[in-house]
Parts: C-alpha cells; sequence; structure tokens
C-alpha cells in the first residue's frame, strides 16, 4: 500500500508537530507518523520549563536559540489556543535558580555549588531569596531571579499541535513506527513502515526524539542522539507553596498554578530504560528536603520517567541530513524541546520548504564535527 505526501514527518511529539503546525499553514500536505501514542514521549515527561539558561554549561548557540524562541512563546502560544480550545496555561511566573553554601554540611553532590549565570536575570542575597520564597530555608547563599522564564501544561502541548496542524489538513498516523526510510543514491523519497506502508514524499524529517539515532542508522545513517532519563515526582499540596519556579543544579521545584508540586529531576545514562528507580527518586527527594526542608511530608501524588533526546555535544540536530537529499533532522534538544518549539517549527519549516538555513541554526547542523562529549 502507498501513500503519498508534501512532506513526512517522523514523530508526534512537540517538536514534530510544531514542524507540522508551520508546514501545514503555508499550505503543504503533512503527514506525521508516530510509532506509538501522540506527545507520550519526552514531551508528556518533562516539566514544561521555559527557560533558556539552565546553568553556565549550556552552549551558547543554545542559550541563543531558547532566547530567541521564548520571546516569541507568547504570540505563538496564544495563536495555538485560539485555534483548537486547548489551555496549556502558559504563565511566566518567573524563575529563581538557586545556589548554595558549597560548606553546607549534608550537601548532596548533585546540587549546584556555583553562582548560575545572570546576563538576563536579577542577582539576589540569601535574604532576599528567602523573602521571595520563605519555604527556601536550606543552605542559599543566593540567587538569580529570570521574571520572563515561565511554564506550560506540557502534557497537553503536542496533542494541540498536532490538532491544529490536522484541522488544516496534515494526516496522521498512530502506532506506525518507521522501518527506514524509502530511496536511493542520496536522495530519501519517503518512508516504509513497519507494516508496509510506503509513502512517497517531496521531504522527511526526522524528530522522532531518543529513538531518532536508532531509526537513522537502520538506513546506514549516522545521527548520534541518545536517550537521558529524567525522572520526577509530583506531590499533593493544600496550597501553592512557591511562587516561582525554583531551580538549583539539577532540581527543579514547578508549582502547578491548579495543581500538584513537580519536583524533579535527574540526568541518567542508562539507554532505553525508561523505568522509575529508588534510587532516582532517593535523589531528587534528597536535594528537594535539602533546599527546602519539609518537603518529604507532604503527599506523594505519582512517579514518572521519561526519555530526553540528548546530543555528545548538548546542541540538537536541526537541518539537512548529510549525504541524503530531501531528508531531514530535527531532534536531540535533550531538555529545551519544549522552550525551542516555536522556533525550531519556524526555521525547520524555512529549510524544509525554501532550503534556506537560518544563521542560528549553523551550529547545529547534523553535518558538524563533535569534539567530544558533554554532561
Amino acid at each position: 500500500m502507498t501513500q503519498t505526501s508534501d512532506v513526512v514527518i517522523i514523530g508526534g511529539g512537540v517538536i514534530g508537530g510544531a514542524v507540522a503546525w508551520s508546514l501545514a499553514r503555508r499550505g503543504i500536505n503533512v503527514t506525521i507518523v508516530e510509532a506509538g501514542r501522540i506527545g507520550r514521549g519526552a514531551s508528556w515527561a518533562s516539566a514544561g520549563v521555559l527557560a533558556p539558561e539552565w546553568s553556565a554549561h549550556d552552549p551558547p548557540a543554545l542559550t541563543t536559540l531558547a532566547e530567541d524562541s521564548l520571546a516569541s512563546w507568547e504570540d505563538w502560544v496564544g495563536e495555538l489556543e485560539e485555534h483548537t480550545g486547548i489551555g496549556l496555561n502558559f504563565r511566566r511566573d518567573g524563575l529563581l535558580n538557586l545556589w548554595v553554601d558549597p560548606d553546607a554540611a549534608h550537601l548532596p553532590p548533585e546540587l549546584a555549588v556555583e553562582c548560575p549565570p545572570d546576563q538576563r536575570g536579577e542577582r539576589l542575597s540569601a535574604a532576599e531569596v528567602r523573602k521571595l520564597e520563605p519555604l527556601l530555608t536550606g543552605p542559599i547563599a543566593g540567587g538569580v531571579l529570570y521574571s520572563q522564564d515561565g511554564q506550560v501544561d506540557n502534557p497537553r502541548l503536542a496533542p494541540a499541535l498536532i490538532r491544529a496542524a490536522s484541522d488544516l489538513g496534515a494526516r496522521v498516523l498512530t502506532d506506525s513506527p518507521v522501518a527506514s526510510w524509502l530511496g536511493t543514491a542520496g536522495r530519501c523519497t519517503g518512508v516504509r513502515t513497519l507494516n508496509g506502508l510506503e509513502i512517497s514524499a517531496g521531504a522527511v524529517l526526522i524528530a522522532a526524539g531518543a529513538w531518532s539515532g536508532p531509526l537513522a542508522k537502520a538506513s546506514g545513517v549516522t545521527l548520534p542522539v541518545e536517550p537521558w532519563r529524567g525522572q520526577m515526582l509530583a506531590f499533593d499540596t493544600p496550597a501553592r507553596p512557591f511562587r516561582h519556579i525554583v531551580f538549583c543544579g539539577e532540581l527543579v521545584l514547578v508549582a502547578r498554578p491548579h495543581g500538584p508540586l513537580v519536583v524533579g529531576t535527574t540526568l541518567e545514562k542508562v539507554g532505553f530504560d525508561s523505568r522509575v528507580t529508588l534510587a532516582g527518586l532517593h535523589h531528587i527527594l534528597a536535594r528537594a528536603e535539602r533546599i527546602a526542608p519539609g518537603l518529604g511530608d507532604l503527599p506523594l501524588a505519582r512517579s514518572w520517567a521519561g526519555l530526553r533526546p540528548g546530543s555528545p555535544d548538548g546542541l540538537p540536530y536541526l537541518g539537512p541530513v548529510p549525504g541524503w537529499e530531501g531528508l531531514f533532522a530535527a531532534t536531540g534538544h535533550g531538555r529545551k524541546g519544549i522552550i525551542l518549539a516555536p522556533i525550531t517549527g519556524e526555521l525547520m519549516a524555512r529549510a524544509v520548504l525554501d532550503g534556506v538555513i537560518d544563521p542560528r541554526l549553523a551550529p547545529c547542523l547534523p553535518s558538524r564535527v563533535v569534539d567530544g562529549p558533554q554532561p
């Protein structure tokens, strides 16, 4: 059985959905091919934080992309909500990025002990931090407040994007793993699914998250995307415990506006193992308790884990895949997939349709040479 499409997008997460919506708005016939259910990978499992700078170790090119994407988020998500009627609870709560006293007793090694970047933020003393967030009674040395950072109801985001694209004519295939793409002599002409369906297309975009690397390898292409497991907890709270999103190293505390307190996360390179572990939950709780003593007494609502699509140098793969005309990648976003959705959708639509590679994508091209692994 054979179908045709202008563009096939492999992956129905936030990144695939963002590109599909951008293409469908331009009148392009798009087919989204998802191996499982829409948006049930990293898009669903993340904390939904919209913050350009996690730490001073982020590659500058990644921070620039994230800052530019954040600037467009309000208009982008507003249009998406208006089109679909799905409330996504976008909020600019602001983010408080902490550092702690390195000489404090019983300090988990995963907590940050260095000052976070403050180019966009307001540096605060420990007393000022506690005035903003009284529950932060641990060994806080100071913080930086990023007032424009925010959060979104991320489990709803991918379904909203896919619905918006579908309303504009995009075709959506779920439970349809792609076996390989079609083509010869360096020209990609479509994809073949495991159930034997062939879809001919003028262009194919790989946006399969952590599974992008194995998928590319099956067709002889090197795309070194690797899974990074992140584990999370959610606690029931009688009232909203924090006014701001709170960061401290790898620790993330996100108080949902009408829901639980989300606490995470881990960064584990354990392959495609998405199981929750007692060790992972212990690490999360130990860090949270050291920063905000008493959180461990809250009732646990649930725990979960997801696989982020990481890359050796911490940058996503965005652009044409070398050696294959008509094949593109939009994957490897690591912890920044949610915030990068608007800019990825727009810039990749231009790259696919017009062959225009925005200068901001130059460090992220799949043809780049990676010097070495990053943490």
